[in-house]
This record gives structure tokens, sequence and C-alpha cells, in this order.
């Protein structure tokens, strides 16, 4: 079987759960995984008989994309910032909203011009910690995270782009204690209500880490509050906290940023959404 009629057969059994151009794209993506062929070549090959080892691992992918597994954790690999990622089921998929908050910081830190200590807390991938300090290589950069799955996962993208990077295990949420000041407190935590579960693609829901996405219903600017009470302690004179949000949660926590003696700004995406915040504190005690 050629190339080019086991992606058409590929197409036929999964017209249903994809529109076209998407479906394209995802089985480019797939083809370029499995042959190692970019689209120009998989052109170029079509007609190609395909041997039957590249044939089971292309319906195996096929197998998982009909479940409804993200693209990323079949091939194992997102993109952020221009960096190629080893991604699992352990860490969230990179998201372009990310890059706008990194670009913000980065932004911050071209302006104050000296090194920076940061800490990026619900690290995940480490796509946060490691795109600042290829772009700001002179500053201190610390990523922590609850799972001890995720920070193997962000370890390993480290070291393959040689991004000098400490790392903490702790659960922010009983975290009394931090090893160091911070210029720079950053986090996209958990903010998504359990309530909208129902209403979210199965995409995110069913194979993206629930620890990453989800909050209470009663409570689902939890991790906003905790941040904001060690940054109290814990931010350097004229540090900064940056947060990706919820669309809908920015009066809330101008609200509750401005009740625990921060100045607070939102900031939107690029769909005209109120996704960011970065907030510093009124005053030293």
């Amino acid at each position: 079987m050629s190339l080019q009629s086991l992606k058409l057969e590929f197409k036929k059994q999964l017209a249903d759960q994809y529109e076209s151009i998407e479906l394209n794209s995802l089985l480019s993506i797939l083809f370029e995984h499995v042959t190692g062929w970019n689209q120009i070549n998989q052109v170029l090959h079509k007609e190609e008989a395909l041997d039957q080892a590249i044939k089971t691992r292309l319906l195996k992918a096929i197998e998982s994309l009909k479940t409804g597994m993200p693209i990323q954790y079949i091939t194992g690999k997102a993109w952020f910032m221009g960096n190629e990622l080893t991604v699992n089921e352990n860490v969230l998929i990179p998201r372009p909203e990310t890059e706008e908050l990194v670009e913000w910081m980065i932004e911050y830190a071209t302006i104050i011009d000296k090194p920076l200590q940061i800490l990026d807390i619900g690290t995940g991938s480490g796509c946060i910690p490691i795109a600042l300090k290829l772009a700001l290589p002179n500053c201190m950069v610390a990523g922590l995270d609850i799972s001890e799955g995720a920070l193997q996962v962000a370890k390993n993208n480290a070291t393959h782009l040689n991004a000098a990077i400490s790392w903490m295990q702790e659960n922010i949420l009983d975290t009394t204690y931090l090893p160091n000041q911070f210029d720079i407190i950053v986090s996209n935590p958990p903010y998504i209500p359990f309530k909208e579960n129902a209403n979210m693609q199965a995409q995110v829901k069913n194979f993206e880490p629930n620890i990453a996405l989800f909050v209470t219903d009663q409570d689902p600017l939890i991790f906003y509050r905790t941040i904001a009470r060690l940054g109290k302690q814990y931010l350097s004179p004229n540090g900064q906290l940056f947060f990706e949000m919820h669309y809908d949660q920015g009066k809330a926590l101008l609200a509750l940023f401005d009740e625990m003696g921060y100045h607070a700004e939102l900031r939107q995406d690029m769909f005209g959404k109120d996704r960011m915040l970065r907030a510093s504190l009124k005053h030293r005690a």
C-alpha cells in the first residue's frame, strides 16, 4: 500500500471526527513523525509502497487519533517559543497564550536590564522557565511542580535545550518556605472550575492532566491567592507576579490582588480576551 492510498484511507476513517483542513494537517504531522518525510517529501514519495513496520506504526497512531488523543501526545512533541519540547500525559500541552505571557515577561526583564531571579510555579513541561532562560541567559531561573512525572519531563527538556534551571518538587498550596527572594514569580496555575468540565473539549479533559487544569468550584482563585500570599514574603523589592488566567476571571482577580495589597493590571491575548495579569506590591511593611 502506498503512502497516498494509506493517507486517503485514514481520511475516510477520521472524516466524522475532524474538519478537512485540520485532518490534512494532523495526517501530515503523523506521517512525518513516522516516516521522517516532511510535507514536500510526502508528495514526492506518495506512490511509494510503505514497508510493514511503518504501516504498523501508522495504524497504531491512527487508532490513538480516533480516541481523541492530542497529536502532541501521539508524537511526544510540542513547539513553544520556537523550541521543540517533549510532552506526555504528565504535562499540559504548551499553548500560544502562554507564549504571550512569556513575551510580556521578556519585555519587562529587558526594561529592567539586570540579572533577575525568576520562579515558575506549576512548571509542567518546563516551557516557561526554559523559554525565559534561553531568552535571558543571565537570569537565574527555577521551576516548581507537585508532579514528579512533570518535573522529569521538564528536566529532560531543559537538558536537551541546554537551559540551566533549578527544580523543586512542592505542593504550592502547602508551601510555607521558598529558598530565595525572586524578582519574578510566574504561574499558569489550575484555574478551570470543575463545573466547566462538561463543556470542555474531550481532547483536553480526557487526556491532559486534570491536576494541572481544574480547581474546586468553591474556590477557583485558590492558587492566585496562595501565590500572592507567598509573594509578600518572597518577592524582592519591586518584584513582580505574572499569571495566565481564565478569560472571565479578570474582575475577580483584580479585586483579589487589590484586597491583598497589590497593584494589578490585565493584558489581553491575541483574541482580545483578558488572559494575563501582572501584579506588584503597593508597599512594603
